[in-house]
Formats: structure tokens, sequence, C-alpha cells
């Protein structure tokens, strides 16, 4: 579920999860960095969500992907 509904809260949607990835963006990081940032306190979510979620990100233009670093847009 991309978008909060009446039955799904916002935590548990792809924006909600690429607004809380967002609290751990640094410059100079890799996916890798980021995941490992990420799981250490979200140890219930999965790769799969989490790449979901900055698949979202990329696609709104707040981050891109040069020479395998994160770059942030805001």
């Amino acid at each position: 579920m991309i978008l909060p509904t009446k039955y799904v809260p916002a935590a548990s949607t792809t924006l909600g999860l690429a607004a809380t990835i967002l609290a751990y963006r640094h410059e100079e990081q890799t996916v890798s960095d980021l995941w490992g940032s990420y799981i250490t306190r979200n140890s219930e979510s999965t790769f799969d969500r989490f790449s979901e979620a900055l698949t979202l990100l990329n696609l709104m233009g707040i981050v891109a992907f040069d020479r395998g670093l994160l770059k942030w847009e805001i």
C-alpha cells in the first residue's frame, strides 16, 4: 500500500516508510549504509519494503544515485 487508508495507518505504507527513511539520510552514503542505519531501529521492516520506499523517494526527485552514493536533493 502506497498511501494510507481508513484501515491502513500511515506508518505501514510505503509513503510513511519513505518519510521515516528521511531521518536517516547523510551525505556520502551508500544504500547499504542507509539500510544499516535504518534497520538498527526498525528491525520489523524488510529490505523489500525499504527498497520500495527508496524507489519512491527517487521517483519523487528527493534522492538520486550517483556512482554508488545517494545524493539527497533536500
